[in-house]
């Protein structure tokens, strides 16, 4: 298999400040900040990590080896060594998304649903931990869950769980069927049971969690290599809705929901192309004619279901922005 070969500077004398243990929802963006206070560093991390092919690779409970940044500007570049990792041929580095598209934001993505979702369980009530005075109606990241099943349903602690929220309906404008966005409202892990419920600490959360949002087993998200090569053409597809329930418009990194998936042909790591629509318009002889479609944004896919995928988008090519609506199609070129 070709590769293509990244070369790092990692100097030779410098040292080890500490170690980190990877969290729920941590980029090397992330750590950099809290050991830096700047983003910038990550690479210096990467690079301090040898067995850690690439920031996408990042996982909960990895150990990561912080490096003392100021030793090591201290020193001169004539004594460093080279830090090789090999990307494999057939992937495309989005420069810019490297720190993002961690595994993380796949299983953040959510998704759309035609036909009901079965989960294994509700939340019975946030805030479990102030029991006995006023409760919070939302839990975020650390507040404790209770979950209406426990013990005698099989659960066990320590066991991780995604928390669900069914939102907003939305059309396929090809088939008419109607479903609904499934956007992921957080990670918890169980800390204790009773027969019939157990409580769990929210991890991470990317949504304010409330009474009723479902739950189902954690599913850790496999590994994206970016197709870079063109492919069969796999029809038009359209934007049926956005992750961020806010947004009526999508900007780089944010999560479209799109209105194909597996039953098309489309994998996690398909590159599309959004263009704006075409408009009938006169000319100079005050005849109708259809205007250019311009290319708008590209994005990756990040995870699919039979009828639907979540992708990321990870570059823009005009000022325009992605809307509801917005056609796409298979990108023959990833990168400009």
């Amino acid at each position: 298999m070709k590769h293509v070969t990244l070369l790092f500077v990692l100097l030779a004398t410098a040292s080890i400040a500490g170690e980190y243990v990877v969290g729920y929802g941590d980029t090397l963006s992330d750590i950099s900040v809290h050991f830096y206070g700047t983003w910038e560093k990550w690479e210096d991390i990467l690079a301090a990590n040898p067995d850690l092919r690439g920031a996408e690779y990042l996982a909960p409970g990895m150990v990561l080896q912080i490096p003392d940044i100021d030793t090591a500007a201290e020193t001169s570049v004539s004594s460093s060594t080279r830090y090789v990792t090999e990307i494999p041929a057939g992937a495309v580095l989005i420069r810019s998304s490297e720190p993002v598209l961690s595994r993380i934001q796949r299983e953040s993505a959510g998704f759309v649903s035609y036909s009901p979702i079965n989960p294994e369980g509700y939340v019975l009530a946030t805030n479990a931990e102030d029991e006995g005075v006023y409760r919070n109606l939302t839990a975020l990241s650390g507040d404790l869950l209770e979950l209406d099943f426990g013990a005698g349903q099989g659960v066990e602690v320590g066991r991780v769980y995604h928390v669900l929220r069914k939102c907003e309906e939305i059309e396929d404008p090809e088939t008419g069927n109607t479903g609904h966005i499934i956007r992921v409202a957080g990670v918890c892990q169980v800390e204790s049971t009773t027969p019939s419920t157990c409580i769990a600490k929210v991890q991470h959360c990317y949504l304010s969690i409330i009474e009723g949002d479902f739950v189902v087993p954690y599913r850790a998200a496999g590994d994206i290599r970016i197709q870079n090569e063109p492919g069969v053409d796999r029809g038009l597809l359209w934007v049926l809705g956005f992750r961020d329930p806010d947004r009526d418009c999508a900007y780089n990194y944010d999560v479209v929901y799109l209105s194909a998936g597996s039953s098309h042909g489309i994998s996690p790591g398909d590159v599309f192309t959004a263009y704006t629509a075409s408009e009938q318009v006169r000319d100079v002889n005050d005849q109708w004619v259809s205007t250019a479609e311009i290319p708008i944004a590209d994005v990756v896919v990040l995870t699919t279901e039979a009828r639907s995928c979540a992708a990321m988008i990870v570059s823009t090519r005009t000022a325009n922005l992605i809307g509801l609506g917005d056609k796409l199609y298979l990108s023959r070129s990833q990168v400009d």
